[in-house]
């Protein structure tokens, strides 16, 4: 049978149409019950509608307000090298995201910078602004465990990012391990290790301050790590394999001195593969 209007019903109305001409009639207490639980189902319905709209809400507070009140502990960072001609922040011609973890948590996609002469991480405030620019904050150490800067070359979403992994180093560990307190590069940690010690020296030019770039290497084959400087602390550093590893630095035509990051890593990779060959073999 067609119901004139029936398409225009809007659909909570044509529910209680349904019940009403579905339940038999068993006089008037009988239909205000299943009616009354009509409504309860109605009600029920709704405050799940409800709870599932706080849950987004929630979600949203967190990711965007949590993570700045949290992060938001340090002490307010001003620029000491707006004069300067090259500046201690770690690739800052770089576009980037960032990640960090502190003692409670992961905060995704944040504005983050490295000062390398300070060895302090920088976040920026992008939510307001101060005197026409966004706050910065030299985060309190006490709460980091470590950050990602994810880098590209401009905004060419189709360039490979290059991933870098830091993580703050602390007493006793660093003491154990020869190496100062602060944040280093985490590398490559297998059996060997190899962390890069990012930091900036202080000098003038022309009576402008200029800080120069200048990254420290240190790996470990063992408990300590030891900074390589040179080809002649890099083969101590093998032991018996020196020779195998001298034999690769030659055919590789790896100069330690002047040696980037990729060509480090080759080594200390090399020098695992040689070691766990001969324990296969033993």
């Amino acid at each position: 049978m067609k119901i004139p209007g029936f398409a225009f019903l809007p659909r909570i109305t044509f529910h209680i149409y349904l019940l009403l001409i579905t339940f038999p009639i068993t006089g008037q207490n009988g239909n205000l019950q299943k009616m009354n639980s009509f409504h309860d189902y109605q009600d029920s319905a709704i405050s799940s509608l409800i709870d599932l709209r706080t849950d987004y809400i929630r979600s949203l507070y967190s990711e965007r307000i949590e993570a700045p009140n949290e992060l938001i502990n340090g002490k307010e960072y001003e620029p000491y090298y707006l004069r300067s001609i090259f500046k201690p922040l770690l690739f800052s011609n770089k576009e980037r995201s960032a990640s960090i973890i502190t003692n409670t948590r992961r905060y995704d996609n944040i504005t983050l910078q490295y000062d390398t002469f300070l060895d302090e991480v920088i976040y920026t405030d992008i939510s307001k602004t101060i005197n026409y620019r966004f706050p910065q904050i030299a985060l309190n150490k006490n709460i980091i465990n470590g950050f990602n800067l994810y880098l590209r070359e401009g905004f060419n979403l189709y360039i490979k990012e290059d991933s870098l992994t830091f993580r703050y180093l602390r007493p006793p560990e660093c003491q154990i391990r020869n190496i100062k307190e602060g944040f280093y590069e985490i590398v490559y940690e297998e059996k060997s290790q190899y962390i890069i010690k990012h930091e900036s020296t202080y000098y003038e030019r022309q009576g402008l301050n200029n800080y120069k770039y200048s990254p420290k290497n240190y790996l470990s084959v063992g408990n300590e790590f030891v900074r390589v400087k040179n080809g002649r602390t890099l083969l101590k550093l093998f032991g018996e394999k020196s020779g195998e590893v001298k034999e690769f630095l030659k055919s590789s035509r790896i100069k330690v001195r002047k040696a980037d990051k990729e060509q480090i890593l080759s080594v200390i990779k090399f020098y695992d593969s040689v070691v766990a060959s001969e324990r296969s073999n033993e």
